[in-house]
């Protein structure tokens, strides 16, 4: 997924924030240390929002409007703009909107906090959905060429969801009408505090009509991550059919799945011409 100052990638993350993310989990084995899930959704999407803005925005000393960004969170009976400031009418801020929305943290350690969760509720989730495709369907006539990761995470209570076979195939048309042709990810995190087995990027549909959904609705790795190399993520093997998913994960799987949505977006481009402008190139 290429990112340039042309054609900046639009990141979209939407992000459960239901009662049940408030349950805890263990975050360190050897310690026995324990957290929140929200806690840890709310850490590693800081985190990656702070690696996008070192890895793929920043260069010789200043910040390139590379990323897009968009944050909603499924709570209660809606779906609201998850960062601290009014919500932008197409949905998304510039980078050179965002990037300082967390003030710098006075550790230099620590990593800003654009994201901060208080769980309450139920998970609206499919409105959520429905709220990000409304935003990658006005961000594609924007910018038809430019790529969209969109990120799910949630714990995912689907018995709340009343889900049936015709919404199942609203969301998948839904979804594939407002992506096009163009550069798509759709990363899927599902989180499990309980300890249940974990599905890790899966290559065939799994069984259980919510996992279904979760497979169908994602969408395969980025093919750069094999062109690069990559023959397994967290030891399970990846391939070009593996789904850009995985069902139960705990927190350090959270974490890693997180950190990968920040590493998907390539911002290492080729300045062209530089005396006429300082024009990138995909």
């Amino acid at each position: 997924m290429k990112a340039t100052t042309t054609n900046p990638a639009l990141v979209m993350i939407l992000v459960d924030g239901s009662h049940s993310t408030g349950a805890s989990w263990v975050i360190d084995d050897k310690t026995g240390q324990e957290s929140t899930v929200s806690r840890s959704i709310q850490d590693g999407v800081n985190r990656a929002l702070h690696d996008l803005i070192i890895n793929v925005c920043y260069a010789d000393g200043v910040i390139l409007g590379r990323i897009n960004l968009g944050v909603v969170v499924a709570q209660g009976d809606e779906v609201r703009w998850g960062l601290d400031c009014e919500e932008p009418e197409d949905g998304w801020l510039d980078v050179a909107s965002w990037a300082n929305l967390a003030p710098q943290p006075a550790n230099a350690n620590e990593i800003p906090q654009w994201l901060s969760l208080q769980p309450e509720g139920k998970t609206p989730l499919i409105e959520g959905w429905e709220s990000c495709f409304s935003t990658i369907e006005k961000y594609r006539q924007q910018y038809p060429e430019s790529s969209v990761l969109l990120m799910t995470l949630t714990d995912g209570l689907f018995s709340e969801l009343d889900l049936t076979e015709e919404i199942q195939d609203d969301l998948s048309k839904r979804q594939a009408s407002c992506v096009g042709d163009a550069s798509y990810l759709h990363l899927i995190g599902h989180i499990s505090p309980d300890g249940k087995p974990a599905t890790l990027f899966p290559e065939e549909l799994p069984e259980g009509e919510y996992e279904q959904l979760l497979f169908e609705l994602s969408t395969v790795l980025p093919s750069h991550l094999l062109d690069n190399g990559a023959t397994e993520f967290c030891g399970v093997p990846i391939s070009k059919r593996s789904r850009a998913y995985v069902h139960n994960a705990d927190h350090g799987l959270l974490s890693e799945l997180i950190q990968l949505g920040s590493r998907v977006v390539d911002g290492n481009v080729v300045v062209v011409n530089p005396t006429k402008g300082e024009t990138e190139e995909e």
